[in-house]
């Protein structure tokens, strides 16, 4: 059975990460996007940018080895507008970071067709002092619906490659 979490953690953090066509990638934000890198290069349709890519719009960060933007330029059209953003590919030491969040993983892939984000290799989930740890993160933008998965399942694997959560008490009372 695949593990399959509806977190408000994960609900919060991944709605922070439309990427959406209109290439904007932090929630509710029409900051400008400023992207560092290596080397970039652009060629029919795809843009690349290798090296330490380092990817913000207002307090919000991907960081990857190497990155591609499919369907359009990350610079602007004719008239200023940032192009239409099909699916972007981050590959090699993945980050997403928010002020409140931070997804570490190999690799994240948006897909705007389905309005989804999935994070493969190694998924680290963190809010605050709260862990989610797992092979495979898929988050569905318009649904709100975060499955984390393993590698393995049932007791026979003891806790290795098992989805594993970390909840810390943040208040109230404890008895």
């Amino acid at each position: 059975m695949k593990s399959v979490m509806k977190l408000s953690a994960v609900a919060l953090l991944m709605a922070a990460m439309p990427l959406t066509a209109n290439a904007q990638f932090a929630r509710n934000n029409n900051a400008p996007i400023d992207a560092t890198a290596d080397d970039i290069v652009n060629s029919g349709g795809t843009t690349t940018l290798t090296g330490q890519v380092d990817v913000r719009q207002g307090g919000t960060r991907i960081l990857a080895d190497k990155m591609k933007i499919f369907g359009g330029v990350a610079g602007a059209t004719s008239n200023g507008a940032a192009s239409d953003i099909s699916r972007i590919e981050a590959t090699g030491n993945f980050y997403y970071i928010t002020p409140e969040q931070e997804v570490r993983g190999n690799n994240g892939v948006y897909v705007q067709a389905t309005d989804s984000f999935t994070v493969t290799g190694d998924v680290i989930l963190l809010q605050g002092e709260n862990v989610v740890t797992g092979h495979t993160l898929i988050y569905n933008l318009t649904t709100e619906e975060a499955r984390v998965v393993g590698t393995c399942k049932g007791r026979r694997c003891g806790s290795k490659g098992r989805v594993k959560i970390l909840l810390k008490n943040t208040g109230g009372s404890q008895s």
